[in-house]
């Protein structure tokens, strides 16, 4: 979550004392309970040794995911893009803090939901091996980190952007631009992945 521009002193300095003022901003009770809750489906999955609750938490939670990757690039940018730049900092400023915990929480818990899910010998997967097995876990994981690296540092260099007190407009626009980019690279990236689904499911 690095921030540029200036506005280290945002939050205070280095990767926690972001991490706490996203949290204040978020709402702390928030910021714990978009990590927590879904998390706690797939520990409640493994103890009662359930494997088609930890299955539809996976779906859950990766529906959840797929779905606002694609709605922030799609429907949210554009609106804001049309909003006066008073407006759009105030709404990126209440949005961005909520959306970084919700977003890590579901994708998280897709992931780790799909590998026990595909994983054999954690005794509650389906004991599926080979390619597609290896690609859907490869890809899973690969466009959760790309997610923290990426698009969510993208959110976050317009949010401490529209925070400064002389905010660059053109920088903004071209945060906004890199956002549509990696929207739809992401919309592409998780069309991938249940194609393979699809196809672990029916070989």
């Amino acid at each position: 979550m690095a921030v540029t521009h200036g506005h280290d002193d945002i939050g205070g300095t280095g990767f926690f004392g972001r991490v706490r003022h996203l949290a204040e901003r978020a709402n702390p009770a928030f910021a714990a309970g978009s990590l927590i809750v879904p998390l706690a489906f797939v520990g409640l999955s493994v103890l009662l040794g359930s494997t088609q609750l930890l299955f539809y938490t996976h779906v859950a939670a990766g529906a959840v995911w797929f779905g606002f990757a694609l709605i922030f690039p799609a429907v949210v940018g554009p609106v804001l893009g049309g909003l006066d730049h008073e407006d759009a900092t105030t709404v990126m400023a209440r949005l961005t803090p909520k959306v970084v915990f919700f977003l890590s929480g579901f994708s998280l818990t897709t992931v780790v939901s799909g590998t026990l899910l595909l994983v054999p010998g954690t005794g509650l997967g389906y004991g599926y091996s080979g390619i597609w097995a290896r690609l859907s876990l490869g890809l899973g994981w690969g466009l959760f980190v790309f997610g923290l690296l990426v698009p969510n540092r993208i959110h976050l260099r317009a949010y401490y952007e529209g925070l400064s007190e002389h905010p660059d407009t053109s920088r903004l626009e071209s945060i906004e631009r890199q956002n549509l980019v990696v929207g739809i690279f992401e919309a592409l990236a998780m069309l991938g992945i249940i194609a393979l689904i699809t196809g672990l499911r029916l070989g």
